[in-house]
């Protein structure tokens, strides 16, 4: 007897297998979208072929397998198109420790599902309803831009932020209030610069004020000799800064008694050096003389004993020059 039956020819019944056997595995071997109807029906058949399935049967399992590895996108009813991932499902579907009851249990939790999936109903915008709103007064305003304080404020908090993150990661394990430690942490350096600021004011307006009843102390006006004299005692307590001032003005009243310049306490140092600009050589040397004053005076540039002497000595030189004739 020939394998293919009698006469060579084939036995009705293979071909049925084979026709059955081949279209099966090519539906399973189709993928891309399917209907959200078809998806639910394909979950509830493999629900209902695991309910129904032997303990020892692992082919109802692989063909669960390769029905959702088959599925990889939901076509929803207003034609949108779902992505979808089954790889949790085929995972608990190859775990072979988990029972046919597991798993049934499994499919029919994800059939309750389907009932959070309801159609999608939004409202249709109202453009013009919205337009008439956002027209109202209390939307009509533009936002002020911060002013320079509020800038500084802004950038020294994002600075100090930067500061301790750097030292205290996100992932670290110390945990620091840094909304209430910024603030705090801000407002004293603000207040440690308007500090350092005011104290610069304060001692220019004693220094000033000093100066000034020195030069009406006992009515009488202060004069290059007194002023150096004054500066002496000064430097002599160790008040350096002060010793310089008193010693720059002992040069302009010097300077002013010699009819060289005219001593004004309205006219500012580059000013002074203008009215002598025609003589070259005094010029020089009360430039060097208001340079040195100035980073004391106004930049509180600390001196050494040794550099109020050199100081001393640059005023000494303007006593030499001649008087105007």
């Amino acid at each position: 007897m020939s394998r293919w039956g009698k006469n060579g020819r084939i036995r009705p019944w293979l071909i049925i297998l084979g026709v059955l056997f081949l279209g099966g595995h090519t539906v399973q071997a189709q993928s891309g979208p399917i209907t959200l109807d078809a998806y639910w029906h394909v979950i509830s058949d493999i629900r209902n072929d695991l309910a129904a399935a032997e303990p020892e049967d692992s082919a109802v399992r692989q063909s669960a397998v390769e029905r959702l590895a088959a599925i990889n996108e939901i076509e929803l009813p207003d034609g949108r198109m779902q992505p979808i991932d089954h790889s949790f499902l085929i995972h608990e579907l190859q775990n072979e420790n988990n029972s046919l009851e597991a798993l049934t249990n499994l499919f029919t939790a994800a059939l309750s599902s389907r009932q959070g999936w309801p159609e999608p109903n939004f409202p249709r915008l109202d453009e013009a309803a919205l337009s008439d709103i956002l027209s109202r007064p209390e939307f009509q305003y533009t936002v002020d831009e911060p002013n320079f304080l509020q800038r500084l404020w802004r950038d020294m908090r994002q600075a100090v932020e930067d500061f301790f993150l750097s030292l205290f990661p996100e992932d670290s394990a110390i945990r620091l209030p840094l909304g209430n430690l910024l603030i705090i942490f801000a407002a004293m350096l603000v207040l440690a610069v308007l500090a350092y600021a005011l104290r610069g004011l304060i001692s220019d307006f004693t220094a000033d004020a000093a100066v000034s009843a020195e030069e009406t102390l006992g009515g009488e006006p202060l004069t290059a000799e007194l002023a150096l004299q004054r500066a002496q005692e000064l430097s002599t307590g160790g008040d350096y800064r002060t010793a310089v001032r008193y010693l720059y003005l002992s040069s302009l009243l010097l300077l002013d008694e010699r009819g060289l310049l005219r001593y004004d306490r309205s006219l500012t140092n580059r000013e002074y050096l203008r009215t002598v600009s025609h003589r070259p050589e005094l010029a020089a040397t009360l430039r060097e003389v208001i340079d040195v004053f100035d980073r004391v005076w106004y930049g509180f540039q600390t001196l050494t004993a040794s550099e109020y002497d050199a100081y001393a000595q640059r005023v000494k030189m303007l006593k030499q020059q001649k008087e105007a004739r």
